[in-house]
């Protein structure tokens, strides 16, 4: 567990009072008629499963606040549904993640099987946001409810708990073989990638380019995870950066250690930061918004992340460079920034080019300085190939993660706007 805190910057007691917490507010929100479709609840309630696997906490109290947040939150949807009737969830319901398709299955299904509906729904996607609601709203007996709400409310925490709780079995068996840092890269992963089907899935707010950015960002995240590992285990790549280290200088000569040096200088911190500036000031003339949004944050959450991940590697630079290096070796910090910089510019521009031919040799020129900066800290052996490998997975992981992120961010900016906009005209109308 030492992990988690050192990557989360929690103590143990810290998870331990506010997990719980957690726990029962997505349980009940789970069962929210208006936002049960956005709150990941049950992934939540897994997690938690896990953590008590882990020893983070109880299983009793897990159990319970899980168990006790389905409950209130069925009551709190059945509440609404006898106050407001259908009206309200199909006046405000469109603006969160509203399917009208799945509200009029749980209607049906409440009229001709009742209990199943309330007990069996809560475990169904489509229907466990509604069915309380639906209850409500269609007449249902509080004696009728109550006690299907319990036994429904007690059987979901039960086995959501404990499906986290044998997951993070799995976690610990899988953790001895293929190290912590690669389970743990593979859980973000599907963790991402779930959330990125979640929200495609109702609101279909990402285009064809987004599902490049998630699956860069998903093999960025192992590649980057792996490294960390082997460096740590001193595995197979240890072997092949001493063996790098000591051979490249056979290749030393005095014309192709000037390009280097040429090649490396650009992405030191000086130039970096006087060509970052001319960048974004680039960016902002050409009144490229969210370009230089991305920019900025991709180039100042980069630096962080590389920052921080070399104190917590504290791994030393390769003996006999040919220029001075200071400061801890992994993972590369011109690497990792190279990566994004450039990536940026070939983001940013490569549409306002209109020629195929010169479109290819931009787009191609933006990759090769990418790479030329990476292989120009191998050559001058201030950085071993698995920081270089680590700079430019890390670079990529956190630059695509901010392009799913930003349009995730947009569009829900979008529905919030139309709400506002919606609730606004209705008050209008009621002054009318």
């Amino acid at each position: 567990m030492q992990l988690f805190d050192a990557l989360l910057g929690l103590p143990r007691p810290v998870l331990h009072h506010w997990g719980y917490w957690v726990i029962l507010l997505a349980a009940m929100l789970e069962a929210s008629p208006l936002f049960g479709l956005a709150v990941p609840g049950q992934v939540i309630v897994v997690l938690g499963g896990f953590l008590v696997k882990l020893g983070v906490l109880d299983i009793g109290d897990a159990l319970f606040v899980a168990i006790l947040g389905a409950i209130l939150g069925d009551f709190i949807g059945y509440w609404l549904g006898k106050k407001y009737g259908y009206a309200f969830i199909t006046r405000y319901g469109k603006y969160v993640l509203f399917r009208k398709k799945y509200f009029d299955k749980t209607k049906q299904l409440m009229r001709h099987h009742t209990g199943k509906t309330l007990f069996i729904g809560r475990f169904n996607s489509l229907t466990r946001a509604f069915a309380p609601f639906v209850a409500g709203a269609s007449g249902v007996p509080l004696r009728q409810f109550l006690p299907l709400n319990i036994l429904g409310g007690i059987a979901w925490g039960i086995v959501f708990i404990m499906i986290g709780y044998l997951f993070g079995s799995s976690y610990q068996l899988a953790s001895r073989y293929i190290g912590e840092f690669v389970v743990i890269a593979v859980l973000l992963s599907i963790i991402i990638i779930s959330l990125y089907r979640f929200i495609n899935k109702r609101k279909h707010i990402f285009e064809k380019y987004h599902l490049y950015a998630l699956i860069t960002d998903v093999a960025a995240l192992y590649l980057f995870a792996k490294m960390v590992e082997d460096v740590i285990d001193g595995e197979l790549v240890t072997h092949l950066d001493a063996w790098l280290s000591t051979n490249v200088m056979r290749l030393w000569s005095p014309t192709l250690t000037k390009a280097m040096m040429l090649i490396t200088s650009i992405a030191n911190p000086l130039n970096m930061t006087l060509l970052s500036l001319l960048l974004f000031g680039l960016l902002i003339y050409k009144k490229k918004w969210y370009s230089a949004l991305l920019f900025v944050s991709g180039m100042l959450g980069g630096f962080l992340l590389e920052f921080l991940t070399k104190l917590l590697m504290h791994r030393p630079r390769p003996e006999h460079g040919l220029i001075v290096a200071t400061g801890y070796s992994f993972p590369s910090g011109h690497a990792t920034m190279a990566i994004i910089f450039f990536t940026v510019v070939l983001l940013a521009f490569k549409d306002d080019i209109k020629h195929a031919g010169l479109k290819h040799a931009f787009i191609t020129t933006n990759i090769l300085l990418s790479l030329l900066i990476g292989a120009s800290r191998v050559y001058l052996n201030v950085h071993w190939l698995s920081d270089v490998l680590a700079g430019f997975s890390l670079g990529l992981f956190w630059l695509t993660f901010l392009i799913l992120l930003f349009r995730t961010v947009i569009a829900l900016v979008e529905i919030s706007n139309k709400t506002l906009l919606s609730i606004w005209r209705s008050m209008r109308s009621g002054e009318t």
